[in-house]
């Protein structure tokens, strides 16, 4: 489905203070993922209000612009071309666990800094297009899709399956097994699972120090934030932030 999709360029954009988005019309596809900020962007006359964790996708020879100026903002962005038509339906959407494709763009602007191959950087651009288009499984259950909007709402504190369960209401053997049957895995595990997603996803968004990011992942103890990391990853966090540590960065 992605066989023809070609790489055109890709980097991460910051600016410092006000910005707006260049009016232009190009040849190929732009996917803009969203880090911080907001990006007002006007694409044949419809208008978009970016924040952060948005990823929109710009189509070739239409014209797009800003349409208001932007305070600080950052976001990653991929030029490509042979995107199947069928699969341009889906502009826009909030990525609810933004850190698969957080860390794809980061594997793919290290390669590029690398001067990998042309094909290595083709077959990255197509990873983060099926990551954003592939279709998210549904949960048929409804207590399972609730309690995973509110521990994704809560994954800057430290949560229990005690506390998950009373504020549902379930036993927490049961709402465990509920897990286990819609994601594999119980809920201590999924809870475990998100939180070191979101550390994960701090360590190659933001310039933060890492005692920032325990403090604000809910890690009073900052030794426990590094063994808790090193017990699920099998490194240390400034062992995974070296092993993409190069980012093409540009500010226009």
């Amino acid at each position: 489905m992605y066989e023809n999709v070609i790489y055109c360029g890709a980097g991460k954009f910051v600016s410092h203070g006000e910005w707006i988005h260049p009016d232009r019309t190009i040849n190929s596809y732009e996917l803009i993922f969203v880090l911080d900020g907001t990006v007002y962007i006007n694409e044949d006359n419809i208008q978009y209000q970016l924040k952060k964790n948005d990823m929109l996708l710009l189509e070739p020879t239409l014209r797009h612009f800003g349409y208001k100026k932007s305070n600080n903002t950052s976001f990653f962005w991929v030029h490509f071309t042979g995107l199947p038509k069928t699969n341009s339906k889906l502009k826009y959407q909030t990525i609810a666990d933004t850190y698969n494709l957080s860390l794809l763009f980061k594997q793919l602007l290290h390669y590029r800094s690398e001067n990998q191959t042309a094909e290595c950087l083709d077959y990255l651009t197509r990873l983060i297009l099926i990551e954003v288009f592939s279709l998210k499984r549904q949960d048929t259950n409804k207590i399972v899709s609730e309690a995973v909007a509110w521990i994704t709402a809560n994954r800057d504190i430290i949560l229990k399956v005690e506390q998950v369960s009373e504020h549902f209401g379930y036993n927490a053997d049961y709402i465990s097994r509920l897990f286990k049957a819609n994601y594999g895995k119980p809920l201590k595990e999924y809870i475990d699972h998100v939180k070191l997603n979101y550390i994960k996803q701090m360590l190659l968004t933001s310039n933060v120090s890492l005692t920032d990011i325990a403090y604000n992942t809910g890690f009073d103890d900052y030794k426990y934030f590094l063994k808790f990391f090193k017990y699920h990853e099998g490194i240390t966090p400034t062992q995974f932030l070296k092993s993409y540590p190069k980012t093409h960065v540009n500010k226009k």
